[in-house]
This record gives C-alpha cells, structure tokens and sequence, in this order.
C-alpha cells in the first residue's frame, strides 16, 4: 500500500451528487454542492439545446415574417390593379354619359322635343345623385 493510503489520505471516496443521488469518485469539500461530471455534462448540452431552439424559433418567426411580407405585397398589387380597372371603368362610364349627353344636345337643338329635355334632365339627374353617392 501506499503511504499517503496508509496515513488515511485517500487521493478520493465515494460522495453522492447532490442532482442525481448517484455515487461517484471525489474529495467532499464542506459548504459546496457535490455535482458528478454526468450532471455537468447533461446541464451544458441543454444549454446547447436550448440555444438551439432558440435559433431555430429566431429562423422560423424570420421566415414567417418573409411570407406575411410576400402576402402584403401580393395584395397590394392586386389592390393597385383593381384601383386601376375601378379607375378605367369609371372614366368608361363617363366617357359613355359624356357621349350620350353630346348626342341629346344635338337632338335638342335639332328638334326642341321635349323627349329628349325629359332624357336629358333624367341623365343629369343620376349624375348628380351617383356623384353624391361617391362622396
């Protein structure tokens, strides 16, 4: 035997690790948590995981954010679209009174029936009311 064995040094004895209760090799120190180096080793690999997880939450929220910008933009298009059908038809429509309106003038002047002033006033009438509306 040796003699540091012999004097009742031993370089370690068994000690229970104060997180999993099992035994391992290690000198007791007094005042301080007995941790085997199985629990050291499961506490960093969750601080591994859960900077894992964490990244891979910063990954997915980023890539979320890339589709809602996609949809935003998508929809904004199809709203400059239907502004821009929505703007041609009414100048369309405007064209048509217009043109219309032109006509029953010359009707008008031609032959001062009062049809056609009844027609005229009727169109001059939902004009009115539509632009109304629109306000």
């Amino acid at each position: 035997m040796p003699e540091n064995e012999k004097k009742g040094n031993l370089l370690g004895e068994l000690v229970v690790c104060s997180r999993c209760k099992n035994p391992f090799m290690g000198k007791p120190i007094k005042g301080q948590e007995l941790v085997c180096d199985n629990c050291i080793k499961l506490e960093e690999r969750k601080k591994e995981l859960e900077l894992g997880v964490l990244d891979n939450v910063i990954e997915s929220n980023k890539q979320m954010d890339k589709c809602i910008n996609k949809m935003k933009d998508c929809l904004s298009v199809e709203e400059k679209q239907y502004s821009k059908q929505d703007y041609l038809n009414n100048i369309k429509k405007r064209a048509h009174t217009l043109t219309r309106s032109i006509d029953l003038l010359e009707k008008i002047d031609e032959t001062q029936d009062e049809a056609y002033i009844e027609e005229y006033k009727k169109m001059f009438l939902e004009m009115r009311k539509e632009q109304n509306e629109k306000k």
